[in-house]
């Protein structure tokens, strides 16, 4: 079985490191950015099998990560979630309609969180881990 992949986009570190952690104990490969335009680099160069991503970063914030990956008709078919504080009604709308596939609130809750994104995983067409 192939261990899948996953690039979290983050520019809070506590957040990045806790995120990381639940990841890497459920098995996961994880590489970390610690801004949009680190992680919108290391997306375009490694093969990722999900990207999670806030919103508010600097120098590249999430909704440019998510267009610039949905620019390219390579990247469409890999899921994008938004973790965010942004939860005010419309944010969730928003993030869907600039190209994540889904939007979760922060804090994130530990218990269900690797869960959450496991359910991506899960649906992603056979063969299909590793495209990037």
């Amino acid at each position: 079985m192939t261990v899948a992949t996953i690039l979290v986009i983050e520019d809070d570190e506590a957040s990045r490191m806790l995120v990381t952690y639940l990841l890497e104990s459920a098995g996961y490969l994880v590489h970390a950015a610690e801004n949009g335009a680190v992680g919108l680099e290391l997306a375009l160069s490694r093969p990722h099998d999900i990207i999670v991503c806030d919103l508010q970063m600097p120098i590249l914030n999430g909704y440019q990560v998510a267009q610039t990956l949905r620019s390219h008709p390579h990247w469409r078919a890999v899921p994008l979630v938004a973790v965010t504080a942004f939860s005010m009604p419309g944010d969730r709308e928003k993030a869907l309609e600039m190209g994540f596939d889904d939007h979760l609130s922060k804090p994130i809750t530990p218990e269900t969180f690797v869960e959450q994104i496991a359910a991506f995983l899960r649906n992603l067409p056979a063969g299909s881990k590793g495209i990037g």
